[in-house]
């Protein structure tokens, strides 16, 4: 076993213990540092032994927790709309298991799915208080800080990065909706913060961008560009010079790093758009798997489980635009889910954006009455990051995506947290750091 995998093994059984000792709260970075690190897929994991860190991570948090008392002053968690949403999206997917095309792939979203119930109450119960919220989102910056050195000395074969990122991120697609969401979020911890945090976000900013520069993903290019317009829509009203200031920089930085490969990919959406003869095959396939995905849902209108529309892909879609295993999957989340979890699944889908819709409302009426700038920023900056999980879902599936879950319950817990005027929650556990 190698140095730094010995330290990995230290560093996990001393958070987890500090997590049981302790404060729970450890148990959640716990869980945040091996979802990034992913030692399994690096070359220092070598020899480590075979466990499935961050089910562990999460179920040792989630026993620690049962000795915290139910705040009074928060609505409890399973009160909030995302988690009404989990428990009913995971039911209905444990009642489709009969019917699923693919039975263990369909078990394995369940499963998973369940656990984000988890990971949920994890995230909504411990982030209570502001200053929590902020260093939870710094912790997915520092992640992706991380992520973004691998990638720096990681070659891209045809301009996408394939292998970097963690469990659930290993693709291109995923990768880079995932950077540019926390890219969003890191603008707005540089915005809001004044301390060492700054610094650490400013830093951290560039190598997340290039990160989404080398993924090539036309879909998480855009749904950057969203992300960075809805964060200057809800932004706090309050230095608005160091806003603008920021946004400059930003926008240079990313063509700093943006290459002539990346630009010539981007230059294919327009195409899409206009339906040229130049357009590419996988924007053109795109369209057309909606297409099909409309006349699958027609014909099981209950869904057919998860990873059903590969399955029935030869049926409905010209070879052309199925891959070398002779199927394809969706790439539009919204589609994936009207497909695989049926008429039940797209309603729950559906209300759940319309009640992201209506944070994003909140957080610009929050901004206009002046809230406490940490309040809004955070609330802008989780808003932002969604925005990204919503517009890059347009152009991949992204229904398993994690990192929306941790937005989710976060969003929730600030929608759920007492003024800060009002004062500092109380400590409910000695050593809360």
């Amino acid at each position: 076993m190698s140095l730094t995998a010995t330290v990995f093994l230290a560093c996990f059984i001393t958070g987890l213990g500090l997590a049981l000792f302790r404060n729970p709260i450890y148990g959640l970075y716990t869980y945040i540092a091996v979802f990034y690190l992913d030692a399994p897929s690096r070359w220092w994991g070598q020899g480590l032994p075979d466990l499935r860190w961050s089910q562990l991570a999460a179920i040792v948090t989630a026993v620690a927790m049962l000795r915290l008392k139910p705040d009074p002053a928060r609505p409890s968690w399973h009160k909030s709309f995302p988690a009404a949403f989990l428990v009913a999206y995971s039911t209905w997917l444990w009642i489709q298991s009969p019917w699923a095309l693919d039975p263990a792939l369909h078990f394995e979203c369940a499963f998973i799915f369940t656990k984000y119930i988890i990971v949920y109450y994890m995230v909504y119960r411990l982030i209570d208080r502001p200053e929590l919220a902020r260093d939870f989102l710094l912790a997915h910056v520092i992640g992706c800080f991380y992520l973004g050195l691998i990638a720096l000395g990681t070659d891209a074969p045809g301009g996408r990065l394939d292998g970097v990122g963690g469990p659930g991120i290993d693709d291109s697609n995923t990768l880079g909706m995932h950077a540019a969401a926390i890219a969003v979020v890191s603008a707005m911890l540089i915005f809001a913060l004044r301390d060492w945090r700054r610094y650490l976000a400013i830093l951290s900013a560039p190598l997340i961008l290039n990160m989404v520069v080398k993924t090539g993903s036309r879909g998480a290019f855009l749904a950057l560009f969203m992300g960075g317009l809805t964060i200057f829509a809800l932004r706090p009203r309050e230095n608005t010079r160091l806003f603008y200031g920021l946004a400059i920089v930003g926008v240079l930085a990313f063509g700093v790093v943006a290459s002539d490969t990346f630009w010539a990919r981007m230059q294919t959406i327009e195409s899409a758009v206009k339906q040229d003869e130049n357009i590419d095959n996988s924007a053109e396939g795109r369209i057309v798997q909606m297409k099909a995905g409309v006349h699958m849902f027609a014909a099981h209108p209950l869904g057919v489980g998860h990873r059903g529309f590969a399955v029935l892909s030869p049926a409905y879609l010209d070879p052309i635009y199925l891959d070398q295993t002779g199927a394809r999957s969706s790439h539009n989340t919204f589609i994936s889910t009207l497909v695989e979890q049926g008429l039940p699944g797209a309603i729950l889908f559906a209300l759940l954006w319309l009640w992201v819709c209506k944070c994003c409302l909140l957080a610009r009426r929050w901004a206009m009455l002046k809230r406490p700038l940490m309040h809004v920023s955070l609330m802008t900056a989780v808003c932002g990051g969604l925005v990204v999980v919503f517009i890059g879902g347009q152009f991949a599936d992204f229904l398993k995506s994690e990192v929306q879950i941790w937005l989710l319950a976060l969003l929730a817990s600030l929608r759920a947290m007492p003024t800060i005027a009002a004062g500092p929650v109380t400590q409910k556990v000695v050593g809360q750091p």
